[in-house]
């Protein structure tokens, strides 16, 4: 996305490169909220395709070589929920407060006959008042194309995350690649303990004519969760897909996906067979449009609760038992994203979707909801501004009375202090639902303070 300034001279300068910024960490973070696509996915209304490809590396679209930052932030945080009990039996709900430094590398290269990208993030933070919070966060994505011939390319992607205080659906406090969050990301998390997340994939696209093009992809992913009573799972997914451009502005995609779920500490696993059909278009020079609509034939394999005969449970003095049991489900699913430059200082973004997801390792395979809203203003001399709010309902499809829902909304203001130094304020606000499944509700809050350093033009968001 271009952002267009009227200023010059260096103040106009730091407005651009704040405004890129802001975009960025925005539409990154709401990517991350909800999950990716839910088969194979669409970047906005692709001309040529799906919209394949990776943003690995590269800031507003830009590729801007190799470069690193670093910097200190003072972070407040309530609401932090531990994997143990307090002394009335109830979760524990602690508040904590300390400094995180930060430092990484980003960047993207194009090659004579492809592209590489790199972006990593390391923190390492010091907390009082909840000890356990207290660690480092990771996050790396690795990214590659090769153009195999005039009309074939090979891509790959390996993306690898840790952390400790997942605040609501991945890492917090990680400029995290946007790239890297797929169907299988890690959302609605309900603990701050140690998680552990990787993931890998390749396609292979064909592109036939000015307007067919065919692809075949591959992913695999795994994720762990310290806790003994914390379920991990592996898993992948297969897809076929077939574009078709309509016109210069509109394309139209169908494909196929073959998934599977295998769970640890749990016992059970599921997989599916999907169809989806796709649509995108570019509505003027200011909007894009993508709708993505489907359905996943679900089989899974897992452990219920059974009464005993009273008869028999009056010999063993057992009433109930486990049992194994096998079901099929129907899952709809669907995806909506619009892009929407308001003018060249204002601009909006509209996600959300329904589809299958490995769990939050409390509950397995599930159907998610979301939706999520952002916004970012750039007209302030030398200050960017941006919000985003998100509303994520997760429901087990293989017990009935698992039910978990949040909403999530968080703001960050940033100015340029001098060159190459920025001032980074953010703040929010999660929030878990009761339901008639459950009687989690609870109420997290954060905010940040820090400031970043970068030689590049576009330095990274802190939080």
């Amino acid at each position: 996305m271009k952002l267009l300034n009227p200023r010059r001279g260096p103040e106009g300068k730091a407005m651009k490169r704040i405004s890129l910024l802001l975009a960025l960490a925005t539409i990154g973070t709401l990517k991350a909220q909800t999950g990716g696509s839910p088969m194979g996915g669409f970047g906005g209304p692709a001309v040529l395709g799906r919209g394949t490809g990776s943003g690995t590396g590269q800031r507003g679209g830009a590729d801007l070589g190799i470069s690193f930052f670093a910097g200190m932030m003072a972070t407040i945080d309530s609401g932090l929920t531990g994997l143990r009990l307090d002394p009335s039996g109830s979760l524990s709900s602690n508040a904590g407060k300390g400094v995180d430094g930060f430092a990484g590398v980003f960047g993207s290269k194009r090659l004579k006959r492809g592209s590489v990208g790199i972006n990593y993030s390391g923190h390492y933070r010091q907390y009082s008042g909840a000890g356990s919070i207290t660690g480092t966060d990771q996050s790396l994505g690795l990214y590659a194309s090769r153009q195999l011939s005039k009309r074939s390319t090979l891509q790959f992607s390996a993306n690898a995350m840790t952390t400790n205080r997942p605040f609501g659906f991945s890492i917090s406090g990680i400029n995290t690649d946007p790239s890297a969050f797929t169907l299988f990301s890690p959302v609605g998390e309900l603990f701050d303990n140690r998680i552990y997340f990787s993931s890998g994939s390749a396609e292979y696209s064909v592109q036939k004519s000015a307007r067919l093009s065919f692809s075949l992809g591959g992913q695999g992913f795994i994720t762990r969760r310290t806790g003994k009573v914390l379920f991990g799972v592996n898993g992948g997914a297969a897809t076929a897909s077939v574009a078709y451009r309509l016109t210069r502005r509109q394309t139209v995609n169908v494909g196929y996906q073959f998934l599977t779920f295998n769970f640890t500490r749990n016992f059970g696993d599921s997989y599916g067979n999907g169809a989806f059909g796709g649509y995108s278009i570019q509505l003027g020079r200011r909007a894009q449009l993508g709708l993505q609509g489907g359905f996943y034939r679900l089989e899974s394999l897992g452990l219920r609760t059974a009464n005993v005969d009273p008869i028999i449970a009056a010999l063993i003095g057992i009433s109930t038992v486990q049992e194994v049991f096998h079901s099929i489900s129907i899952l709809p699913t669907a995806e909506l994203s619009l892009q929407y430059k308001v003018s060249r200082f204002h601009s909006l973004g509209v996600s959300g979707g329904i589809t299958a997801s490995p769990g939050n390792g409390v509950i397995n395979t599930s159907r998610n909801t979301t939706g999520g809203v952002s916004y970012t203003y750039s007209g302030i001399r030398s200050v960017g501004l941006s919000a985003a709010a998100y509303y994520l309902k997760m429901a087990s499809l293989i017990a009935g009375n698992q039910e978990f829902s949040s909403i999530q909304a968080s703001g960050n203001a940033s100015r340029h202090i001098t060159e190459g130094f920025y001032l980074s304020l953010s703040a929010g606000n999660r929030k878990f639902l009761n339901s008639n499944t459950n009687t989690f509700a609870r109420n997290s809050y954060f905010a940040t303070v820090g400031v970043t350093w970068s030689p590049k033009e576009v330095p990274i968001s802190i939080r």
